[in-house]
């Protein structure tokens, strides 16, 4: 499939269930636990979606957003907020 997504969270145990499934359907999938460590793995991989979320250490899922918007090598790739 090729599609590349990177799920940023900070608590683990939804990094793992929500990765697993993504892996498991044919996704390549990339975590982060925190904002900051996104935009750096966003930099570097070109995720087609990041699944966000928003209350997170570091930088909030709003801020990293809004960074991850104003990268013009981002400008097609969608981002979705995940939260409980």
């Amino acid at each position: 499939m090729g599609y590349k997504i990177l799920l940023v969270d900070d608590e683990a145990d939804i990094l793992e269930f929500v990765g697993f499934n993504l892996k498991r359907e044919g996704f390549e999938v990339y975590t982060a636990s925190n904002g900051l460590e996104a935009i750096e793995k966003a930099r570097e991989i070109l995720p087609h979606l990041v699944l966000l979320d928003v209350m997170m250490p570091e930088m909030d899922g709003m801020q990293t957003c809004k960074h991850l918007r104003e990268m013009q090598e981002l400008s097609h790739t969608i981002i979705v907020f995940l939260s409980a």
